[in-house]
């Protein structure tokens, strides 16, 4: 206790959960380990949803299983208000657009580009593709865009409408090759351009065509990624392994079930590289796969990479995966997932809600994975706790069974 002392300085240890600390420390206690959750601006990373809406209908989405869809965007003055309270946090660098909603969406997606990128943080975000006229490209060049990734899966016209229903093919890569032109032009290397494929078994045989694609339009890379399937129906295209399953490529494999017996033509080529020519020198593409097995290797990248999620109402999430509430598929059973929301900008700070007891423990426990792994258990398909998002280790939240932290499902 002497030694514990002179760590805390004044501060004494209670027996209740916690007691924040003189040091600025929250201090816990479980089962005689003493756990210091250190207060502090470590912030490096926000993922940020300007706008709930879409243009788009795609049947990968979890919008399609929303009985209430939100259909809203972040009102500037609350915006403007985040961007101030950002000021406390000097090492984040990164802001990220993203969420279930089209960013360029927004009624003022460039005001909101602009005034992230002359506050100097590296602004990247997904998009569909489709609102990203030569105008636009031009605008997020001229704003120093550092990276723009471009979701699209399926390569061929007939399966890119079947997928993102109301897109086009044909605007999505005239697009793609607008953006590559203008760099071309104006001599530069931003915004990098990105591809994203979630991959089914309906599209797989879209997956040679990548490269090609990626070479043509400047992607140095190609993030895939499985389907998280919010529906019966949506998880018979799933392709990654669960426990249980004949392995026929052996423990630890990289590819889907059946990979093998694929016809050549349906397989990219070995190893998937391609080159990225940019004004004064070539980046290597390569295609990242995404884990397609299950494992017991678990990290979250969100709490890994110290990244928090703002929805656009304000409320702050510590993760894609708990961002709402929605029902998802996995193992062939459903999954209702609740939202795990741990302030709202709109009534607290940033740096409070960061600092916040509960969010300080959850982090702990998610950067120590203290989660059991649910798939693994012998008694999962009849298990009232995998229903939802809680364990049998007392834990609501629970991460068990996240595919994000297996490496199944990514994002950038």
């Amino acid at each position: 206790m002497f030694m514990m002392s002179k760590v805390l300085g004044t501060a004494a240890l209670k027996n209740d959960d916690s007691v924040l600390c003189k040091d600025d420390y929250v201090v816990d206690e479980n089962s005689g380990e003493i756990i210091l959750h250190k207060i502090g601006a470590g912030l490096k990373k926000i993922y940020l949803e300007p706008s709930a809406r879409c243009n788009l209908q795609c049947i990968t989405c979890m919008r399609q299983q929303w009985p209430n869809v939100p259909d809203g965007e972040m009102d500037m003055k609350l915006f403007e208000q985040l961007l101030s309270q950002l000021k406390s946090f000097p090492h984040l660098e990164k802001v990220h657009l993203g969420g279930f909603g089209e960013p360029l969406a927004h009624s003022r997606a460039l005001e909101i580009i602009a005034k992230l990128s002359a506050a100097g943080y590296k602004v990247t975000f997904n998009t569909n593709g489709t609102l990203l006229t030569a105008e636009v490209a031009e605008e997020l060049i001229r704003l120093g865009v550092y990276a723009v990734y471009f979701s699209i899966d399926g390569l061929n016209k007939e399966m890119f409408s079947k997928i993102r229903v109301n897109g086009e093919l044909d605007d999505v890569i005239g697009n793609m090759m607008n953006l590559r032109r203008l760099k071309q032009e104006k001599k530069t290397n931003y915004p990098k351009i990105g591809l994203e494929f979630v991959m089914m078994r309906s599209n797989i045989d879209q997956l040679p065509l990548l490269p090609r694609l990626a070479k043509e339009v400047g992607a140095p890379t190609v993030l895939v990624t499985n389907l998280l399937a919010y529906s019966g129906d949506m998880y018979k295209e799933v392709l990654y392994e669960t426990p249980g399953r004949d392995r026929e490529m052996g423990a630890g494999t990289l590819a889907p079930p059946d990979w093998a017996s694929l016809p050549e033509d349906f397989r990219f080529p070995e190893p998937a590289v391609w080159p990225a020519i940019e004004k004064d020198f070539v980046l290597w593409g390569s295609l990242r796969l995404p884990r397609m097995y299950w494992g017991s290797s678990r990290k979250c990248s969100f709490v890994e990479n110290d990244a928090a999620v703002i929805r656009y109402d304000g409320a702050v999430a510590p993760c894609y995966g708990l961002m709402y509430s929605y029902p998802y598929y996995l193992d062939n059973r459903r999954k209702d997932v609740s939202e795990h929301i741990l302030g709202n900008i709109n009534e607290s700070s940033l740096y409070d809600i960061w600092n916040n007891p509960e969010y300080l423990r959850f982090r702990y426990r998610v950067k120590n994975y203290r989660f059991p792994s649910c798939m693994d258990c012998s008694t999962a398909k009849s298990c009232d706790y995998t229903e939802q998002n809680e364990d049998c280790w007392g834990n609501s939240p629970s991460c068990a069974d996240c595919l994000w932290s297996q490496g199944i499902v990514r994002c950038p």
